[in-house]
């Protein structure tokens, strides 16, 4: 459980209960100094408790309640403990007293969250702000570890082959940002094909759709293509307003394109015939092929799947990893991804597509995972 300082003066301790029950509905455990401010231990002690707590929630006001007044001192206990907090760089969640004197090393810490201490219907009136600053600092304590500005907890891809002869890419990710992100970079390619015929293109200048699905009413996600070449579509999703530290967005990108996917033997040896065919796609005598996907950062789960119309019937599977940027062939995770636990190959009940999926939980960075397949004619 996440440990908590709760730092405040006695002058207004009915807001520290308050704000006491608030935290441990949210599940942090508490340390406060539950007594008059004249009986408190050495600074010393206190020192030791913010070392030993995960965050702070500082109340900064002053000894009592002075109206209208601007410039005000601040009670000197949670003044002090939460300078010391932000020296030994603890999360710091601030509230703050109107008309408080707040010391300099804390001005730039945040915008804090503003009410009336002594005021029930002011903090009422407040409580939407005052809530975020408390889950904000939950978010930050609770961030998976590493050093990336944001973590892929999940990504979905789904290649749909529609009876049109196109092509439907339906890409969903989930991310949580470490620091504030506004803009998240993605690409679709050729992958390893690069024969001279190897094309990827969008069937119109506007077949593609965007929609945000965790958190999509607090943002407003947009996607701007740059550099779009025969072979690679790069793009990013802008993300309005950034994610803050801590939060989780989910989007999902689909588009249309030209189907790139041979559907039976005859096809797929004529390709395996032309310069610049993949050498991965080539097994034990056997030509495959299937979909690539690059793991450039820090994710918890990736779901390559494509989906073959009804009447296209699959011979045989297989999958592979490839260490970046050297493509050498990593053998154990090879053997984990053609495991039954990540490959799979089968039949919808409803439409009759059969569907090759490849699911990889703590897929390795820096790796390229390959999904292939081998058609019947």
């Amino acid at each position: 459980m996440t440990s908590c300082f709760l730092s405040y003066s006695e002058s207004y301790r009915p807001l520290m209960e308050t704000l006491r029950r608030l935290l441990e509905i949210l599940e942090f455990k508490i340390d406060v100094f539950d007594g008059p401010d004249l009986d408190r231990p050495p600074l010393a002690e206190f020192q030791h408790r913010v070392l030993a707590a995960d965050c702070v929630v500082l109340l900064l006001g002053p000894r009592e309640p002075r109206p209208g007044q601007q410039d005000i001192e601040p009670a000197p206990w949670p003044a002090e403990e939460g300078i010391y907090a932000v020296a030994k760089e603890k999360p710091v969640a601030l509230f703050v007293h109107p008309g408080t004197r707040i010391p300099e090393t804390l001005r730039t810490l945040q915008t804090p969250a503003r009410f009336d201490f002594w005021s029930a219907d002011d903090f009422v009136k407040n409580v939407h702000n005052i809530m975020k600053h408390l889950l904000d600092l939950k978010r930050r304590i609770d961030l998976p570890a590493g050093n990336q500005p944001f973590v892929f907890t999940k990504l979905i891809a789904r290649n749909r082959i529609q009876r049109d002869g196109t092509l439907k890419i339906d890409i969903y990710h989930e991310v949580v940002a470490r620091q504030q992100c506004a803009r998240f970079h993605h690409h679709l390619d050729t992958g390893m094909d690069t024969r001279a015929d190897a094309r990827i293109r969008l069937t119109t200048p506007d077949a593609y759709d965007i929609e945000a699905t965790l958190q999509s009413g607090l943002h407003h996600v947009t996607l701007a293509f740059e550099g779009v070449t025969e072979r690679v579509i790069p793009y990013f999703v802008n993300v309005d307003p950034p994610l803050a530290p801590g939060e989780r967005l989910g989007y999902r990108r689909e588009f249309t394109l030209n189907n790139f996917f041979p559907l039976s033997l005859s096809e797929l040896a004529k390709l395996a015939g032309e310069e610049g065919f993949p050498e991965a796609y080539k097994v034990d005598g056997k030509a495959y092929y299937g979909r690539v996907w690059d793991v450039l950062y820090e994710m918890e789960s990736i779901q390559v799947a494509i989906h073959f119309p009804r009447k296209v019937t699959i011979r045989s599977k297989r999958a592979a990893a490839f260490a970046l940027p050297s493509r050498t062939l990593n053998a154990l995770e090879t053997e984990r991804c053609s495991s039954n636990d990540c490959l799979s190959l089968d039949e919808a009940a409803d439409s009759g597509e059969r569907i090759l999926c490849l699911k990889v939980r703590r897929p390795l960075m820096n790796h390229q995972y390959v999904l292939l397949y081998e058609p019947n004619d």
